[in-house]
């Protein structure tokens, strides 16, 4: 797991060996102290690619593109920047659906079309009111024979009523 230290930040000391930083959350140090030179190559470095700064046996401190994180797992560097784009695609993502949403006027537009109240009950009434694999009454819903993605349409044949139970297990197989 990969998460970010929001309040770390480089402390800088000038000391008989010149300029010293080392990295803190607060007051509790995070990472040895190290000089100048050190620090502008790790900073260089930091931009390309994560950078490891710190192990305490259970996990990694990591330097990335001016931010910090903690690794609780064994990771290199190519997994860090792995989680770190991963986690801006999500942002990006929700940002965008909420900027669409607002562009609706907060109506959220729905992910796909709703099946038709008559065939709904066309379904229901020919299904029996009850999940058509184990007879259930409780949570049903309706499920896709051939799903939606591989071109299934939402019609009485091709619609039938499982539990939610059933309809987990089955998840996006054709029927």
């Amino acid at each position: 797991m990969l998460r970010e230290i929001e309040t770390a930040e480089f402390e800088r000391r000038l000391t008989l060996r010149g300029r010293r930083f080392r990295l803190v959350r607060g007051s509790t140090p995070l990472a040895g102290a190290w000089g100048a030179r050190r620090q502008h190559a790790l900073s260089a470095a930091s931009l390309v690619a994560p950078v490891a700064l710190a192990s305490d046996g259970r996990r990694t401190c990591w330097w990335f593109e001016e931010r910090f994180y903690w690794a609780d797992e064994e990771l290199d560097a190519s997994d860090v920047l792995a989680l770190v784009r991963e986690r801006e695609r999500r942002r990006r993502r929700r940002l965008d659906r909420a900027h669409a949403e607002l562009a609706g006027a907060g109506d959220a537009a729905p992910r796909r079309p709703r099946i038709a109240r008559e065939v709904r009950l066309a379904v229901f009434a020919r299904d029996g009111g009850r999940c058509v694999d184990c007879g259930s009454d409780f949570e049903l819903q309706y499920d896709h024979l051939i799903p939606l993605a591989l071109g299934g349409g939402s019609g009485v044949d091709n619609l039938q009523l499982l539990c939610a139970d059933c309809n987990r297990r089955k998840g996006a197989a054709l029927a």
